[in-house]
């Protein structure tokens, strides 16, 4: 078998050495229909990004905390989706956009992580610890630190190591990431530690917290009334519903789009030393689900929030003048839940991410 070593001169045994080949899993990741799938998926959710960009920018009243962490979280899923098309069109050998990419990507993936991890713990924090106005201010400078801070450091430490490189796509559906060019146990480390450690670390965490905000949400309902507020109308109790509703998709959607690339991960682990298998629809939906987390995203907080339909119809009746039809829709009317100057709820603003302060932020 035949190794290919970059800037070393040294020879490697196979007992050492994870050999870089292109076998049957990077035939399948350079197929046209790989890369039609995979940029279809990207290019929509490049799209959706935007949307929630020029959303948060347009419409002030949507400027809330957790609002803010869904843009965050969008810009890491932009440059991924970015990253994912400029890497599958890259050929599959260790040259200096097969350095670049993997970094950056990296970078916004990690980050799309600890944001989506970030957001669900803020949930929890807000919904059943009922923090503070102030507390919830210094919380946000840490959820700074780690939504940003940690996918730097580790992508410097990664870069430090020389642990970028072609992967020959075990782990990735087209573009580079870990350096086969190393040994096996290397590989399986960076793996873990540049993105499948913190990946399966978020699905724990965050089903856990929604799990939590979840049940107080059916606890305090259960009770008829907010606590610190009022008794719940019959249209406050449905708007709590559809909150619950977005609250499980959340974390269901999130795991179901990177739970391939997981799958694949464990696959390559089980197969040791061999390489497993290639199963073409996994490197497909691979390809799909890790570009299509902008795009859901867009879904969940744009197209299934009342608050920004109805933004989006009021622009579509402003620039279409002879569009003259508008839906009524009775959530748009005042409800009974208790407001304050951090409500998400303010305006009408009923969300995924926005319905926050159906619950007291004091202590």
């Amino acid at each position: 078998m035949e190794y290919i070593i970059t800037g070393s001169s040294s020879l490697k045994t196979m007992e050492t050495l994870y050999p870089i080949t292109h076998g049957r899993q990077t035939e399948i990741a350079e197929s046209d229909l790989n890369k039609i799938f995979t940029t279809t998926a990207a290019s929509l959710s490049l799209i959706g990004t935007l949307v929630i960009f020029i959303t948060f920018i347009m419409w002030p009243d949507l400027r809330t905390n957790s609002r803010r962490m869904i843009v965050f979280i969008s810009i890491g899923d932009f440059f991924v989706a970015l990253f994912n098309i400029i890497g599958i069109y890259n050929p599959p050998v260790d040259n200096s956009m097969c350095k670049i990419q993997p970094v950056v990507t990296n970078v916004a993936v990690l980050s799309s992580f600890l944001w989506t991890l970030n957001l669900s713990f803020y949930f929890y924090l807000t919904i059943c610890r009922k923090i503070s106005v102030e507390y919830e201010r210094r919380i946000m400078q840490l959820l700074h630190l780690i939504g940003w801070g940690i996918p730097t450091l580790i992508a410097f430490i990664a870069i430090t190591a020389g642990a970028y490189g072609f992967s020959k796509n075990v782990g990735t559906s087209g573009w580079c990431w870990i350096s086969g060019n190393q040994e096996w146990w290397r590989v399986v480390m960076w793996m873990f530690i540049t993105g499948k450690g913190w990946e399966i670390i978020s699905y724990i965490c965050i089903l856990y917290f929604y799990l939590l905000v979840i049940l107080q949400i059916r606890r305090e309902v259960r009770l008829g009334f907010i606590p610190g507020g009022d008794f719940l109308t019959p249209k406050a109790l449905e708007v709590i519903k559809r909150a619950e509703r977005k609250l499980t998709f959340i974390p269901m959607v999130f795991i179901f789009l990177r739970i391939w690339g997981t799958v694949r991960f464990f696959r390559f682990l089980c197969y040791h030393p061999e390489d497993p298998p290639a199963i073409e629809v996994l490197v497909f939906l691979h390809g799909i689900g890790d570009s299509s987390q902008g795009f859901a995203n867009f879904v969940l907080f744009c197209l299934l929030t009342d608050h920004v339909r109805k933004k989006f119809r009021l622009c579509w009746v402003r620039f279409t003048p002879w569009y003259h039809y508008l839906e009524k829709d009775p959530l748009f009317e005042s409800t009974n839940f208790p407001l304050n100057e951090t409500t998400d709820f303010s305006s009408n603003s009923y969300g995924a991410g926005d319905f926050l302060s159906v619950y007291s932020m004091d202590d």
